[in-house]
């Protein structure tokens, strides 16, 4: 095999050699890296088989795994998809009965409150931006429901903190024909696993058209979490992230992504009094 190295990201290469091919990624700092690989080591040690191994490397600041080949992101649109992931999203969970996460120290513990409120805080900062392309009227409403669920969401109880994958959006999970695998836990934190089912059905929502009955039939376990942080659903978590991303992209970028954002925006503000609707009625 020829030995080959193809960029993928800034910060991500494919490499082939006559080993095999593998992903290579370099952290910015030495500490990333091995949060990484502690991470990888402790779910090793637990036999979990949903992450890909990690390859020891001479330089501390790189990781090294296998590609999985053959693959492709999840689609949430993807009924199947939609239960695989939220399997893994258990199991990995779950580790908490086998690995003591809370005296690892490299997870920071996740306050989903404050992340939220410094969230809504920034929408507010950019409200001028995004009414140049929603309108007053829609901006406002789209900042009004970040507020009302800011002040009515009941605390998420933190005894019981377990490994919190930190980024559930579909192209961390992978699939081939065979077997569905977690990648890239980068923004791992400590945390309840109840913040990280919020955050994946947040995920979830927009590719069932915001249907919380089609949800919870789907998974029931999820009936509790969805009754206990009705406020949370109210948040416009998503619209807030790719609002804030619109803003931080660079010009010759920033139009391509908001003519799709625009249009995703105002099917979720359609959508939203129904949703308030049925979490009322739970």
């Amino acid at each position: 095999m020829p030995n080959s190295v193809k960029q993928i990201k800034k910060n991500v290469w494919k490499w082939e050699n006559e080993n095999g091919i593998f992903s290579v990624k370099k952290y910015e700092t030495v500490e990333q890296a091995k949060k990484i690989r502690i991470i990888h080591e402790q779910l090793a040690n637990a036999h979990i088989h949903f992450v890909l191994p990690i390859i020891e490397s001479s330089q501390p600041d790189f990781v090294i795994q296998p590609w999985f080949k053959g693959t492709h992101a999840v689609d949430y649109h993807n009924k199947l998809d939609r239960k695989e992931t939220y399997l893994l999203l258990n199991y990995l969970h779950d580790t908490m009965h086998d690995i003591d996460w809370q005296q690892q120290k490299i997870l920071k513990p996740f306050n989903l409150e404050n992340k939220w409120q410094n969230r809504l805080f920034k929408m507010n900062e950019i409200s001028y931006f995004i009414e140049h392309y929603l309108g007053i009227t829609k901006t406002k409403k789209l900042l009004q429901y970040g507020e009302i669920a800011l002040k009515n969401m009941s605390r998420i109880n933190d005894h019981k903190s377990t490994l919190l994958h930190g980024d559930v959006v579909h192209h961390n999970f992978l699939s081939n024909e065979f077997s569905y695998k977690m990648i890239d836990f980068d923004l791992a934190v400590l945390g309840p696993k109840e913040v990280e089912d919020i955050l994946w059905i947040d995920r979830v929502l927009p590719s069932i058209n915001y249907d919380l009955f089609l949800l919870i039939q789907e998974f029931p376990d999820l009936e509790k979490v969805v009754r206990n942080h009705k406020e949370a659903f109210i948040y416009p978590n998503e619209l807030y992230r790719e609002w804030l991303y619109a803003y931080s992209l660079p010009i010759e970028r920033k139009q391509k992504f908001i003519d799709k954002l625009v249009p995703y925006t105002n099917k979720a503000l359609t959508n939203w009094p129904n949703l308030c609707y049925n979490l009322s009625h739970l």
